[in-house]
């Protein structure tokens, strides 16, 4: 008779260990596979980690919705120096932080101010020292800038006039074309003072506005503000005929200017 063999049988603990190790290899396998593409992802996204923290902050800090009431097309208009100190210059101006000259402290601002009007202008442009180019907010205009600096030279003593370089003196020629096309396009208005222009003859309203500089006047008459069209509301008018008219508003509201200055001569007994 042949003999015969009794199978030993297979306990609960023996079962589990087996299938234990027979996944051992291939879950190792995976795990290996796993954290080699998370390391190469890795390596991909480092490369950007500086650009992708700064866009992390920019959408913490955007606002939370967008007003239908501002028009996209509506001209943009310039803040004033008051302004920008407020939203971008008091960081650090308002308590001298990175060793910025304190808002009104004329002790720290004087050397600054001994340098000159281009030397600061220049430095806030470009940066300077710890400061960075526009105060670290490159959405504002040059005249924007030049705004600020002026704001705050001139809390702590200085007189500046917040102009982006020295202005042109109009020749003899140019102002007597600026006289023609003003006459043409707008006189109409600025004669009168319909919708509301400014009068050549009113220095009260001329007077903060001849402040800006001529830049300023210059692109608010070609591209429109103060309610007023774009040259006069004549399209086909030359940038620089426009800029010829202003020449010539500016120093005829300047002579108006000058005259209000003047104490009125009391008349004679």
């Amino acid at each position: 008779m042949a003999d015969h063999h009794e199978m030993t049988k297979t306990t609960p603990k023996e079962f589990v260990a087996a299938t234990l190790g027979g996944l051992f290899a291939p879950g190792l396998a995976i795990f290996l596979i796993v954290m080699l593409v998370v390391a190469i992802q890795s390596r991909m996204g480092g490369q950007d980690a500086e650009a992708v923290a700064d866009k992390a902050v920019r959408e913490r800090i955007k606002p939370f919705g967008v007003s239908v009431a501002v028009d996209p097309n509506k001209p943009h208009i310039d803040m004033t120096g008051e302004q920008v100190y407020n939203e971008v210059c008091t960081n650090c101006h308002g308590s001298g932080a990175l060793g910025s000259p304190k808002f009104k402290d004329a002790g720290a601002w004087g050397k600054r101010i001994a340098q000159g009007w281009p030397t600061l202008l220049e430095h806030a442009m470009k940066g300077f020292n710890k400061m960075p180019a526009r105060g670290g907010e490159p959405d504002l205009t040059d005249l924007e800038v030049a705004r600020g600096i002026a704001y705050m030279a001139n809390a702590a003593g200085a007189k500046f006039e917040p102009v982006l370089k020295k202005e042109s003196v109009p020749t003899e020629a140019e102002l007597a074309r600026g006289k023609a096309v003003y006459a043409e396009n707008c006189a109409s208005c600025h004669d009168t003072g319909v919708t509301g222009a400014q009068k050549l003859s009113d220095a009260k309203a001329w007077e903060p506005l001849l402040k800006e500089g001529k830049d300023y006047l210059y692109t608010a008459a070609i591209k429109g503000t103060f309610g007023g069209p774009a040259k006069g509301g004549n399209e086909k008018l030359s940038d620089a005929d426009t800029r010829m008219a202003v020449d010539y508003m500016v120093e005829q509201a300047k002579a108006s200017v000058a005259k209000a200055a003047k104490p009125e001569k009391k008349a004679a007994k």
